[in-house]
């Protein structure tokens, strides 16, 4: 490596790291305060904290790693150039190409980091980390009694003070329900005045009763019997509340694994095919019922089958027929609801043959015979009892009411239908979280080929333009990555073209920023602009 390559990379990796770890606190509290709410009064503790926030910063990479390096690399060729430094290295022979070149390939290894990061590693800590906001939020407040009001936090008991001193922990004229026996407020308990404190590691709650009484009702609910009725005067008295409910449990992480965020490329891929494979079985159970619906109109229903579902069943036959590894089946199966995705678009364009054969099929065998409706006079009473007849042979002498049958089979025609449009937008949701774990690498080889040129073309360093440069591209990004994913799960857009459409939009500029470096442009210079515009007066003054 040459001195030119450390010393690029020498300037590059310190603002780097800065910018990175600045952006990752920046999103983190962004991201922390709307789950503020659930944190307070709960006594968490600094290690569940800890765990949190690391957990959580790991989820914020994906965004912060592309920022990172459009602010880094635009400082460090701000820098180069505010100091002269890149005019003296292109003094000296070397093209901006070359100096950009350690740089290129540091960024490079760094978008594969974040595609592993994003692929195994994000995965992983999002599992962790919404398991453990999950519990936070199930966690029961710790005990705070207010004045004059009741406090039933703590199981079978309701609690109330109608003063409540500074030290947080003396209570005046206290009154306790105890109906722990499920059997109404058969105790209570009244006093003067109490001080609480918690023993054995907060697990039970103590409060010091004096000068007070108590009432007990007992075998109140027994009937033909008279309720004992106890009451005991005390000056010292002490009642211990266990306070199991306000620990924080951990709930199996396997509940929250099925999740999209929770998971890596290749199993995002197979839950799309899966849902695939669901949507062909909800429409052929749509032709199987169909049948039964329209007797008299549909008896062979394998003539109206659609080719997705006739080719699917193929497909589903010969794989369980497939002696060999999960893998070989597995494989036919994706490749089975690929053709299928495909049969269907072709099938809504119009260009599937068997479809037209079909057509063709339903018209010469169903299509009735023309005549002359205006020749017949009357009807044959004996016809129509034969016709009737029929009907009642047709149906097994059951009754049909010709309303009820088609709304039946209305109502479950839209529940197939609603169960179809929510596993297709299911089915957008995982392709797109699936296509985002390379699209967000490549947007830090593009937000690099914004950065670099363009430092080398402003020529200013630190944290006040390119701040602002840097922001108001990844702004751009961000909105254009909004609006991919909102159109791409409504399947307005393809999911393909929901992530990668601000890299694809965003490139351009990063390569027209590169052909203006190349050549010292001075597209960000005032000076530049006001000669241009001297000439063009001078220009309409001549004419005059």
């Amino acid at each position: 490596m040459k001195k030119i390559d450390k010393l690029i990379l020498r300037s590059f990796i310190g603002p780097f790291l800065i910018t990175f770890f600045v952006v990752v606190f920046i999103l983190l509290t962004q991201y922390m305060l709307k789950y503020f709410d659930d944190f307070v009064g709960k006594d968490l503790g600094f290690t569940v904290f800890a765990e949190l926030i690391a957990y959580f910063s790991i989820n914020m990479t994906p965004i912060a790693f592309p920022l990172a390096v459009l602010l880094s690399s635009l400082m460090t060729f701000g820098n180069l150039g505010e100091h002269f430094e890149l005019t003296a290295i292109k003094s000296a022979g070397i093209s901006l190409v070359r100096v950009l070149r350690p740089l290129f390939i540091f960024v490079v290894l760094l978008s594969a980091l974040v595609y592993y990061s994003n692929n195994f590693i994000v995965p992983k800590a999002n599992l962790e980390a919404y398991s453990l906001l999950y519990d936070i939020k199930q966690k029961k407040p710790s005990i705070d009694i207010k004045e004059g009001a009741f406090y039933g936090g703590i199981p079978g008991y309701s609690i109330k003070a109608n003063k409540k001193y500074d030290d947080d922990k003396s209570l005046g004229d206290l009154i306790i329900y105890n109906h722990s026996d499920r059997k109404g407020n058969t105790e209570i308990i009244l006093a003067d005045s109490a001080l609480m404190y918690t023993i054995l590691g907060d697990k039970y709650l103590v409060m010091e009763l004096f000068d007070g009484k108590s009432y007990t009702e007992e075998d109140a609910n027994k009937p033909n019997k008279p309720a004992n009725y106890v009451r005991n005067v005390f000056q010292h008295n002490k009642v211990v509340f266990s306070l199991a409910s306000f620990e924080m449990e951990r709930t199996d992480k396997e509940l929250f694994s099925s999740n999209r965020l929770m998971k890596n490329e290749n199993e995002l891929r197979y839950d799309v095919d899966s849902m695939r494979n669901d949507i062909i079985d909800s429409k052929k159970t749509i032709y199987q019922y169909t049948s039964r619906f329209f007797t008299q109109h549909m008896n062979d229903v394998e003539d109206i089958k659609p080719p997705s579902v006739v080719y699917w069943e193929k497909m589903k036959a010969d794989t369980t027929d497939v002696s060999g590894p999960d893998s070989l089946k597995k494989k036919n199966q994706i490749l089975s609801s690929e053709r299928i995705e495909a049969l269907d678009s072709k099938k809504d364009k119009g260009i599937i043959n068997d479809s037209l054969k079909i057509k063709d099929k339903l018209k010469l065998s169903k299509t009735p015979k023309k005549f002359n409706v205006h020749g017949i006079a009357s009807y044959d009473q004996e016809l129509i009892d034969k016709v009737d007849s029929a009907f009642n042979k047709k149906n097994n002498g059951m009754s049909t009411n010709i309303v009820d049958k088609p709304r039946f089979a209305k109502n479950r025609l839209k529940g197939e239908n609603r169960r179809i449009d929510n596993r297709e937008f299911e089915i957008n949701v995982y392709a797109i979280e699936a296509n985002s774990k390379l699209s967000q690498a490549v947007a830090c080889i593009v937000m690099f080929l914004i950065g670099a040129p363009l430092g080398a073309i402003i020529k200013k360093g630190g944290l006040g333009f390119p701040v602002i440069v840097s922001i108001l591209f990844f702004i751009v990004s961000y909105v254009i990555n909004t609006t991919g994913i909102k159109l791409g799960r409504a399947g307005d857009i393809s999911n393909f073209w929901a992530v990668w459409a601000s890299n694809f939009i965003l490139l351009p500029f990063g390569l027209f920023f590169l052909r203006q470096a190349r050549n010292d442009s001075r597209l960000f210079e005032t000076d530049y602009y006001a000669v241009k515009i001297a000439k063009v007066f001078k220009f309409f003054k001549k004419e005059k």
